[in-house]
């Protein structure tokens, strides 16, 4: 399907409260069944931010970011269907590679919350989503974790030149929609020209296996290698980041890292000064239903 610039749907004040309300209301269902089935979690990201400068969504912003651990994330995959299957679509990398995601999402049923990266998908799995972002082993052995890092970060920008070569027909507003930059862009349509022989999901397959090559759960670090800053800048200690305290979202009780404010300080610097107006990313959709 062809999209252009009327196509493009920026919520404003109040549709953007209804949007966040619905992404909690998915939260807490999603979060009660990780509790109940002991799958280790914290917010991510902006999350945390949300959690401890504003006790809920950072004003501007529409979504609900999660890590976990490895471990509990491969046994949430072997449950979550028998378990939430008919409330939710796990969307993981691998199972949907049209996307050239790494990220994975849990979509909910009966929604459609169609982003740039779904256009190519069916509705039913175009649900209002929550992101996924597994903490990865990273190796204490310096030298094995030079080549874990710098191997998946070389797979993850041929995921994301792939990614960004097949989305080349999407309407530019977008950018200027969301106030965000994308960098290297005549680079990454011409690498992704010429990676794109190779299937995505193949890609995808290998950026996975590397991300996830350190298989020793007591290392010292992990890392984020989805996350925005990439591998290289998304490594932290493992009592950082995979010990947990409670903090208040939206008046709701949820897991975040025991260090998040050394966390939100490396990652934002400033983290408790807003941005300036021009600075504030919004979320573009494509089409959304309730």
């Amino acid at each position: 399907m062809k999209y252009s610039a009327k196509d493009l749907i920026v919520l404003d004040e109040k549709n953007l409260r209804q949007y966040q309300l619905a992404v909690l209301d998915a939260a807490e269902e999603i979060i009660a069944f990780f509790d109940h089935e002991k799958i280790r979690y914290s917010l991510s990201g902006g999350s945390i931010l949300g959690a401890v400068r504003h006790q809920g969504f950072i004003p501007w912003d529409d979504d609900i970011d999660i890590n976990i651990p490895r471990a509990d994330y491969n046994r949430m995959l072997r449950i979550f269907d028998r378990k939430m299957g008919d409330r939710y679509f796990l969307q993981t990398p691998k199972k949907c590679p049209e996307l050239g995601l790494m990220v994975t999402q849990i979509r909910k049923k009966g929604t459609v919350a169609r982003r740039k990266y779904d256009w190519n998908t069916s509705a039913e799995k175009c649900g209002i989503s929550l992101d996924i972002y597994i903490l990865e082993n990273v190796f204490d052995n310096p030298v094995l974790r030079f080549i874990q890092k710098n191997i998946a970060m070389g797979f993850s920008f041929a995921v994301a030149a792939v990614r960004f070569y097949n989305n080349r027909e999407l309407p530019p507003e977008i950018e200027a929609a969301e106030g965000r930059a994308y960098q290297f862009k005549r680079f990454k349509l011409f690498a992704g020209r010429l990676l794109r022989i190779i299937p995505l999901g193949n890609w995808i397959a290998w950026c996975d296996f590397w991300n996830s090559a350190c298989k020793d759960p007591g290392t010292k670090r992990v890392a984020i290698p989805t996350g925005r800053k990439h591998f290289s800048k998304e490594i932290y200690r493992r009592k950082d980041m995979c010990r947990f305290r409670k903090a208040m979202f939206e008046g709701k009780s949820f897991n975040i890292p025991a260090a998040s404010e050394k966390y939100l300080a490396c990652f934002y610097g400033d983290y408790m000064t807003l941005p300036p107006l021009d600075k504030r990313e919004k979320h573009v959709f494509l089409e959304l239903s309730y």
